[in-house]
């Protein structure tokens, strides 16, 4: 198996398989409108005023003038990369297949970093919406049970004039969801179909449970639905991957953590680009530009105020995942 047969542009249906699995582990790319990026920099023409039509009246009546202003939305494509080490006697042995073993690795790496990024504003690029989903999104009151608090943040995205096109929440929030029935019997927590695979669903729409921040300290939000087509996630097609049986695997400061000619680890590096953009679509109800998302703690009390984009001082100073149940 030769090294460098792996180096350069991943041919392009490895690079979709990557995408796909990305895809899948990402809230935001699940969710979200994935939009080709031919360039580094992207601008999407969006509305910024609602159209508005009117009767004529007598044979003679003049037509109505309305204004469908636009204005533009920027995508400016972002690296984020991951440098992963592979032992030499996986590529020596040939009956290992090295893409295999490093693809989910690869694409579970890109989702997280991703979702980090566009949902919390956490280690985001300076060009994505500051904050993230998380921090646009309108704070509402916990109901009296998870799915009374689901109905709840569903309702003030309606109350925009937008329709809720799917929801993301923690995965500890799962276990509130899965022994639920309707009256009828049937389960609360469906499927849908998304793409070419199955999503778990609540009220018809897709849900993404997905690792999460700030589900602890004083304002903790474990959920988030919305209109996610106005979330835009800018896709560059090149993704990179570049293997180095010489090359060394540096920490931040500095410090060698993995040599390859001393460890008999090779070292292998891959990267991709991603843009983002946050819109505030007019409506007719919200003529100034709705907001697109709501948020809640789902395990919250009834009456518990609404949740607010402020973590605590350790999350603050360095975010930590909650704990996988």
């Amino acid at each position: 198996m030769a090294l460098a047969d792996f180096s350069g542009v991943i041919p392009p249906e490895q690079s979709t398989t990557i995408l796909k699995e990305a895809v899948r582990a990402s809230a935001a790319l699940t969710l979200g409108t994935r939009y080709p990026m031919g360039t580094a920099v992207s601008n999407m023409p969006v509305p910024k005023t609602f159209p508005a039509a009117s009767w004529v009246t007598s044979a003679s009546g003049r037509k109505p003038y309305t204004d469908i202003g636009l204005k533009t939305a920027t995508l400016t494509a972002e690296e984020v990369a991951a440098v992963i080490g592979i032992p030499d006697k996986m590529i020596e042995d040939s009956s290992i297949n090295l893409w295999a073993y490093t693809r989910p690795l690869v694409a579970e790496a890109i989702a997280r970093a991703l979702d980090d990024a566009v949902l919390f504003g956490i280690g985001a690029p300076a060009s994505f919406p500051a904050g993230g989903v998380i921090g646009r999104a309108i704070a509402v009151n916990a109901g009296t049970d998870a799915l009374d608090t689901v109905n709840k943040c569903m309702a003030q995205v309606e109350g925009q004039s937008l329709d809720v096109t799917g929801h993301a929440a923690s995965r500890t929030t799962r276990q509130l969801f899965r022994g639920l029935r309707a009256t009828t019997g049937e389960l609360v927590l469906g499927t849908t179909q998304v793409d070419d695979y199955q999503m778990q669903s609540v009220y018809g729409s897709p849900i993404s449970f997905v690792p999460w921040h700030y589900t602890t300290g004083a304002n903790p939000a474990t959920f988030i639905t919305g209109n996610w087509k106005y979330l835009v996630i800018g896709v560059r097609s090149d993704i990179r991957f570049e293997i180095n049986p010489s090359g060394v695997i540096a920490d931040s400061a500095g410090v060698v953590l993995v040599s390859g000619f001393q460890d008999n680890v090779t070292p292998a590096k891959i990267w991709a680009r991603f843009g983002c953009a946050l819109i505030d679509p007019v409506t007719p109800d919200v003529p100034a530009g709705a907001k697109a998302f709501a948020k809640a703690a789902l395990g919250a009390t009834s009456g518990t105020a609404p949740t607010a984009f402020e973590p605590d001082a350790e999350e603050a100073e360095a975010p930590v995942r909650s704990a996988r149940k």
